[in-house]
């Protein structure tokens, strides 16, 4: 009779651990698939991007060798937002490899991480692969996830960074997992992003004025003529206007 009970709740023991197991699973689940459906519908070669990150200068213009570390610096932007950023400014090559890892999200079905060969990531942006590309591409990953960003739009605030954890294995080809930051999504909602074309992007190649020229004045129905100081201020150009 011992041996029936300790048999009877050796098989509980077992129900609950396989019942929580389950439950875990579903959580995680549930998690990929709201991911999934806040992420907005893609089309062949287009990248979906918050307007927040397209109107301001939390993309903006960084100088060769003057890449700044700011703490909680007030980005110039549009006035519909509030963007303060601490971290190493990001640049549009981030931007680029930002909204690549949101897309591979997207298209792959992702619901936590993405694992990704440094060769596919190249693949992906069109890239060349090669030892100095690998090491640009994870000098922007660990940008992205080190730099910390406070976003305000209407009743919305985020603060956080841009993606979570990076592990990377220099192996071969090159292994890089990123984990995303889902609290980010909410930035997607009432349509307040762009549809980026990345062969247009491509084709501007890396002439970084340009790519966020294109980047802003797409993320207007009807752009209204800018003063020149007013551009310069929202993409950081440390340009003279004669």
């Amino acid at each position: 009779m011992v041996k029936i009970d300790a048999k009877i709740q050796e098989f509980k023991r077992h129900l609950v651990t396989k019942e929580h197991r389950q439950k875990a699973e579903d959580e995680a689940k549930l998690l990929g698939t709201a991911m999934q459906q806040l992420l907005p519908e893609i089309f062949e070669d287009k990248r979906a991007i918050p307007n927040c990150f397209l109107r301001g200068a939390l993309f903006g213009m960084v100088r060769k060798g003057r890449r700044a570390l700011v703490k909680d610096e007030p980005i110039f932007t549009m006035s519909q937002y509030e963007v303060a950023f601490s971290g190493e400014h990001l640049d549009q090559n981030d931007l680029e490899l930002w909204d690549t890892l949101m897309y591979l999200a997207k298209t792959r079905s992702v619901s936590t991480e993405l694992r990704i060969t440094l060769y596919d990531l190249c693949q992906q942006m069109r890239l060349t692969y090669n030892q100095e590309r690998s090491k640009k591409l994870i000098e922007r990953a660990l940008r992205l996830k080190f730099g910390m960003v406070k976003i305000k739009t209407g009743t919305k605030l985020f603060a956080g960074s841009l993606i979570n954890n990076v592990y990377i294995d220099t192996a071969g080809d090159g292994k890089l997992v990123i984990e995303y930051n889902k609290k980010l999504t909410p930035l997607f909602t009432d349509n307040d992003y762009t549809l980026i074309s990345a062969d247009i992007r491509h084709l501007l190649g890396d002439n970084q004025l340009a790519r966020w020229l294109y980047n802003f004045y797409e993320s207007h129905n009807q752009p209204v003529p800018f003063a020149i100081n007013f551009l310069q201020k929202l993409c950081r150009s440390a340009l003279s206007v004669s």
